[in-house]
């Protein structure tokens, strides 16, 4: 990874021309693909039922299918949240789900309006992450939960053949600023808080965790001897990969 390059890639990014052309290359949340679709749909089902709820996701990209499934299995009103409007015109038309963008600080949406918030592989994409989960704290219903699934890795190296299991938290050896000069106008950047610091964020937003699955890399726990960049972390935020957390508001 050429630092010159990412830098002046991530400068570029911030023309709308050069971002619009980029977006179509994007891929987002789970393309649409329909087993995938319906995998994450059991996931979010298994925390809570969805009859006669109102649920918000949060960046699902241009895959409002889960949504979709979520309303044929009685949900009253979905509503999908992003940053970008990745929708195409045939979805514009045909979706139930209602589609609203924000700034990635405020929801538009008021307070205490819905039942339940879903996020798969979309927090860790966050520019302000602490700003969203207050958000989701005040938008949910006493009673209400918030379900998410944060991908831990480093995105840049997600899909490469031949793979490089050795750099999936390659983003931790760069300092604050510099990952940002790289990587904040892009799709690709992720704001690299270990699982800990997720725990931190939703207690002091008001949240109550109910239940959370870890995943762990065994790549980097065989290679973590070898990985000096990891060891200002404890155990847990050096190996864990995947969390998936259900919080409570009460």
């Amino acid at each position: 990874m050429s630092v010159p390059v990412e830098v002046l890639q991530n400068i570029l990014m911030r023309f709308r021309p050069v971002a619009k052309f980029a977006q179509q290359y994007h891929s987002t949340g789970v393309n649409a693909d329909p087993g995938q679709v319906r995998r994450v749909f059991e996931l979010y089902r298994q925390f809570a039922p969805v009859a006669g709820k109102d649920i918000l996701e949060i960046g699902p990209g241009h895959t409002l299918e889960v949504l979709e499934c979520a309303k044929t299995e009685g949900a009253r009103n979905c509503t999908a949240i992003d940053v970008v409007d990745y929708r195409s015109p045939e979805q514009k038309g045909r979706t139930r789900v209602i589609y609203a963008l924000y700034d990635g600080k405020t929801f538009p949406l008021e307070d205490a309006c819905v039942d339940l918030i879903w996020s798969y592989t979309a927090f860790e994409h966050l520019r302000y992450p602490a700003m969203t989960v207050q958000e989701c704290f005040r938008v949910l219903r006493p009673g209400g939960m918030l379900v998410s699934l944060i991908d831990l890795g480093d995105h840049s190296f997600y899909g490469m053949n031949p793979p490089h299991p050795d750099k999936l938290f390659h983003c931790l050896r760069y300092p604050e600023w510099l990952w940002n000069l790289m990587r904040w106008n892009r799709s690709s950047y992720v704001n690299r808080l270990r699982q800990s610091e997720w725990h931190t964020l939703f207690k002091q937003a008001g949240f109550i965790l109910r239940a959370e699955e870890k995943m762990v890399s065994e790549d980097i726990v065989r290679q973590l001897p070898l990985l000096p960049y990891l060891r200002r972390y404890s155990y847990e935020d050096a190996v864990t990969s995947v969390l998936t957390v259900c919080c409570g508001k009460f």
